[in-house]
């Protein structure tokens, strides 16, 4: 399309500040809009884009500079701080020929008149920084000097050209045959915050943080590709050349990313997930996955329920669902409204992929998506709170998935042995996740293992232990309302404690504090069992010697101990579920603060079996086979683990944590 649309899209923009060209009203402030003119030469592989930007300060200060990611630039050398920390994705370009780096650079940026700034070129002072590590290699974030300071309130228009090569995929990104993936993808400017820009470099376990504006976005391609983005699919123009330009919107998102390839089976349908309210959903599937249309589609729908019944009400129009190619490196991906699933070669039914895939993704358009929460630095807000999400949404729309395990790159699925929703996350919790607190900036963890295990495993088994430690009901309505309050803000761990403090009654940060900014582990246990007969006097008593009689048995009372221990780090209270030869039940309480507590009992029958948490609250236990004691062997011993059990918990599937995104 010719430029001169570009800027009279541009001026509307600017002149009616929030406006957008669509029915609908903007859900938030748009504080960074974007107009992009992209055309993609699929013979060389290259990007060339006019990005027209109007940003707003939407702080309380001043500021005389502004930042911006190149997250491409990560992919130009393997000196790159995103190649150089991930050493198994720096593997991977070990045979990279010179076509195949890629790269973002910017040709020209300059200020465009309005209110409040003259016309000016900013090139001259673009500077790359490296505010994490100093790499004077990594050239992922840059600077440029303001003639003048931006005051609050204040908008700046600037207008960027830049070209992109689209690198070969080495993560989330890129061009593998004629299957284009193109994420971070543009010059996008950071977010200024408390006096300083919050633009942190491309690292190998980070992910993105942006403010919430309109993408406004047309992208010519060969007319034989079929494609898929983010937002609103309004036109396209044919113009004549053996190219398409197609024109997307949208408002209220902090990013764009789109898909293209000629082999794309596209299918579309209009779902009803609440009376009134209907999201288009689109789905781009690549032809030897034809068969999974339906559940593709199914698991959509069922992400799309399930998040809007609990987190609120899916604000968007649309939902486009890419089956990534393979070897594209491009599985289990997020954006907003725009997500990746992927699938085995070969899946059959009761494996959780792509349904877990495709639910976990969907539902990162709650949990950062609309919830715009830093991942750079609060990774657990991001990952733990959406695989918590995953994991509720997959259980109540399908069950226990079966255990599955890879055999030469062939799922089998062991069908006699489902996977309870308490062991998911709970290896790679037990095994790592105490390398580290969980919370950490995403590159200052010990090794990828433990923000794995700190990001995902334990942040999604903190929630779940603190729904069944607040109840089901209050912890429904505090999650709830913890996504509404925060739609389109960027919250943080202070905001989570003030609104779990406020529905539960008490400040909940002495709970919080040790999942969030501890590391120790949480594993209490029945010590022992005791039963004593009562003893009779026998011996010298003042000076008297006394024999112990013969008691009826009807008469003795046995003395009985139960010994529970901490044996971890974490403290919390616990409950005891004591039950005795004769099927009767006593609950205890214990703050659980010291490293024991012991509870004594004189009754006329013994104990026969002791659990500690009996109703399994504490689902970030690291052993619950020493939760609960039998003194003498019964089949219905309560919570009895049989050995086949005990077996597959050591090793539960990782199935919904291992997805990248």
């Amino acid at each position: 399309m010719p430029n001169r649309f570009l800027v009279i899209s541009f001026i509307i923009l600017y002149t009616l500040g929030t406006f957008l060209f669509s029915a609908d009203e903007p859900l938030c402030k748009q504080v960074a809009n974007y107009t992009m003119n992209v055309n993609l030469d699929t013979e060389k592989n290259m990007i060339t884009c006019t990005e027209l930007l109007s940003w707003t300060n939407d702080s309380k200060t001043s500021t005389d500079e502004l930042w911006f990611h190149l997250y491409w630039n990560a992919f130009q050398n393997n000196m790159s701080t995103f190649l150089r920390e991930g050493t198994r994705r720096g593997r991977r370009v070990a045979g990279f020929r010179e076509e195949d780096w890629g790269y973002c650079r910017v040709e020209s940026i300059k200020i465009a008149q309005n209110d409040f700034f003259d016309e000016y070129d900013l090139l001259p002072t673009m500077t790359f920084r490296q505010p994490d590590d100093d790499n004077a290699f990594d050239q992922t974030v840059f600077s440029v000097k303001l003639p003048k300071p931006i005051e609050p309130g204040q908008t700046i228009l600037l207008n960027i050209d830049f070209q992109s090569r689209v690198p070969r995929p080495v993560s989330r990104t890129g061009v593998y045959k004629d299957y284009y993936f193109i994420a971070q993808w543009f010059p996008k400017i950071g977010v200024f915050q408390d006096g300083r820009w919050n633009c942190h470099q491309f690292h190998a376990s980070s992910e993105f943080f942006a403010d919430y504006g309109t993408y406004d976005v047309q992208i010519t391609l060969p007319s034989s590709f079929i494609i898929g983005a983010t937002g609103e699919y309004r036109e396209n123009v044919d113009n004549s050349d053996g190219t398409i330009t197609h024109y997307f919107l949208q408002h209220s998102v902090h990013d764009f990313a789109w898909t293209a390839s000629p082999r794309f089976l596209k299918y579309e349908d209009n779902f009803e997930f609440a009376p009134g309210k209907t999201t288009e959903i689109t789905l781009l599937l690549q032809p030897y996955h034809e068969n999974l249309k339906e559940r593709y589609m199914n698991a959509v729908k069922n992400a799309i329920k399930y998040c809007s019944l609990w987190y609120g009400d899916y604000p968007y129009s649309t939902a486009t669902c890419v089956d990534p190619a393979y070897n594209s490196r491009s599985g289990g991906m997020e954006y907003p409204t725009f997500f990746t699933g992927g699938a085995y070669f070969i899946t059959r039914k009761g494996i959780s992929r792509p349904e877990g895939v495709i639910i976990h993704e969907f539902g990162h358009g709650y949990f950062y998506g609309l919830i715009g929460s830093n991942e750079f630095e609060n990774p657990w807000m991001d990952e733990g709170m959406n695989s918590f999400l995953d994991t509720e949404v997959y259980y109540a729309a399908y069950g226990e998935p079966f255990y599955s395990k890879m055999y030469f790159g062939i799922p089998v699925t062991f069908k006699n042995v489902k996977i309870p929703i308490e062991s998911v996350g709970i290896s790679r919790h037990r095994l790592t996740s105490n390398m580290d607190d969980m919370q950490r900036f995403s590159w200052h963890f010990m090794e990828g293992d433990s923000y794995g295990a700190n990001s995902y495993a334990k942040g999604q088994l903190m929630m779940l232990t603190l729904k069944r430690f607040m109840g089901k009901e209050l912890f429904a309505k505090m999650i709830k309302a913890y996504s509404l309050r925060n739609w389109f803000k960027h919250p943080g761990p202070k905001d989570f404690y003030n609104i779990v403090s406020e529905f539960a009654g008490q400040d909940m940060s002495w709970l919080l504090d040790q999942f969030i900014y501890g590391s120790g582990k949480l594993d209490y246990a029945i010590g022992n069992i005791i039963n004593q007969r009562p003893r009779q006097n026998k011996g010298l008593f003042g000076g008297k010697f006394k024999e112990e009689k013969k008691t009826d048995l009807k008469e003795i009372l046995y003395e009985s101990d139960v010994l529970v221990r901490r044996l971890g780090e974490v403290k919390i209270p616990v409950e005891i579920l004591i039950i005795f030869e004769d099927g009767q039940e006593i609950k205890e309480k214990w703050d659980g603060q010291y490293r024991w507590k012991k509870f004594t009992y004189k009754r006329p029958h013994r104990i026969k079996t002791a659990i500690v948490d009996p109703e399994f609250k504490l689902v970030l236990d690291v052993n619950r086979t020493n939760n609960s004691m039998t003194k003498k062997h019964s089949k219905i011993a309560p919570l009895k683990w049989t050995s086949i059990w005990l077996l597959w918990l050591q090793h539960a599937f990782e199935f919904f944590t291992l997805f990248g995104g």
